[in-house]
């Protein structure tokens, strides 16, 4: 029994070391986003935002990935008056990717729910919201050095009842 227990806690710390010594098992990203502006019609063009997302590889090219954004189109950019919109996209799914020297593309499919708040300075319009979200997208990242990498990506997503749009992020990725 006791070298039966000693051999299965050989293979565990021999897999442990294994992934330890993988290149970019883990990735986090985050930077600025910007969506097209049919989302919520209160911004004369796109809306700015932010982008976060995690993605682990559990096999060489693939792996899991969630994905947060947020955005609010007010200020300058909004011609809406009195009104605010705030929204969010949580996102996840599944991830491939191929190293090929620095340049490492990666596509995904992604399926969550976006949720948010709107309101118009008459007050007769808006409440808060919440849609099924899913898409698909994909991008480059250019490594810098071994930790960290510049990235640009695309996705294509569908918003409820709110339609398709586009979000374009780019930013900095930290690999470990």
């Amino acid at each position: 029994m006791a070298r039966c227990s000693f051999s299965a806690l050989f293979v565990v710390l021999f897999a442990g070391f294994c992934v330890a010594q993988s290149r970019d098992h883990v990735e986090i990203f985050g930077g600025y986003s910007y969506m097209n502006p049919d989302f919520t019609a209160t911004a004369s063009s796109g809306v700015s935002g932010w982008d976060v997302s995690a993605a682990v590889n559990v096999v060489r090219h693939a792996g899991i990935v969630a994905d947060f954004s947020g955005f609010s189109p007010t200020g300058a950019a909004c011609t809406c008056g009195a009104a605010f919109a705030g929204f969010h996209t949580f996102l996840g799914g599944p991830q491939a990717s191929i190293s090929i020297g620095k340049i490492k593309p990666f596509a995904r499919f992604l399926i969550g729910a976006t949720t948010g708040s709107l309101t118009h300075a008459d007050s007769q319009f808006g409440g808060d919201f919440s849609h099924i979200t899913y898409g698909a997208g994909g991008g480059v990242d250019f490594g810098l050095d071994r930790w960290f990498a510049v990235r640009g990506q695309a996705d294509w997503l569908h918003v409820g009842s709110a339609g398709n749009v586009a979000r374009l992020s780019a930013g900095l990725v930290f690999r470990f």
